[in-house]
């Protein structure tokens, strides 16, 4: 059996080597290239006795966007791929017979279904036709959901890295796969009632990594008007009563940036 290039050159792990790559082709190109070794067949896992497992998410392409260091860049790539776990990733079909608002309609319910065969689908079509409706409709689902599962980031991400370069499918695919495969859990933001107590933040006591996150979560509200703008607040309120900490690369990156004052 002929042996796979990229599987041999991840378990090398030739540091030198990846910074070469990197500075040829570029941080973006060599995220999409080795794409296939990011994404994890399942996130969420149950045996026979009841015990539930769930992994957490890869910051790879949060540190590709956030992080302009070779060096670094090289190690995230060899720390945050899984040869055991390559994808094959596909073409995505279009469904250019749909209109807007039934993309919309079709997207926000197989992201939450969690049926990834269909809203890539829907997501290519709607972010090809419509980008300011793909990115309010996954925003939304994104701020549905827990913060630790950094779901914002990658939509964020998503966004920030097709306004530097063109559209790429494998980067899409494994941003959308994630957002997708990771099963979520939206009873805080089913049951959650607004008032003026919960939608404030008071920054000074929380941790550098909730400042981090609320940073992003402004930027997106100051963007895009989203309806339920103010259950979204409510929810995170909720979610911050608790500890919430990030990925600890990921962390020192956007400490170095300072990206929350």
């Amino acid at each position: 059996m002929k042996k796979d290039s990229k599987v041999e050159f991840l378990r090398e792990k030739k540091l030198e080597k990846a910074i070469e790559l990197i500075k040829e082709k570029g941080k973006f190109a060599v995220l999409s290239e080795y794409s296939a070794f990011f994404d994890m067949r399942t996130y969420f896992k149950v045996n026979e006795g009841g015990d539930i497992f769930q992994k957490s998410y890869n910051p790879i392409t949060l540190l590709y966007l956030f992080c302009d260091d070779e060096k670094n860049l090289a190690e995230y790539l060899f720390k945050y791929s899984y040869p055991e776990e390559k994808q094959n990733i596909k073409k995505i079909d279009r469904a250019s017979n749909l209109d807007i608002e039934t993309l919309k309609k079709n997207l926000i319910k197989t992201l939450v279904n969690s049926h990834l065969d269909f809203s890539k689908t829907f997501a290519k079509e709607l972010f090809l036709r419509d980008k300011k409706a793909f990115f309010e409709t996954v925003y939304n689902f994104a701020l549905m959901g827990n913060p630790k599962d950094l779901k914002l980031f990658f939509v964020y991400a998503l966004e920030e890295i097709f306004s530097k370069i063109a559209y790429d499918e494998n980067i899409f695919y494994i941003i959308i796969a994630y957002l997708t495969k990771f099963r979520d859990d939206y009873s805080t933001y089913m049951d959650m009632e607004v008032d003026e107590n919960n939608l404030n933040f008071d920054k000074s006591n929380y941790s550098d990594d909730k400042k981090i996150y609320l940073s992003i979560f402004k930027k997106v509200l100051n963007k895009y008007k989203l309806k339920n703008e103010n259950k979204f607040r409510a929810s995170l309120y909720k979610y911050f009563e608790k500890d919430f900490i990030l990925n600890q690369d990921l962390k020192n990156i956007l400490m170095e940036k300072i990206i929350w004052k």
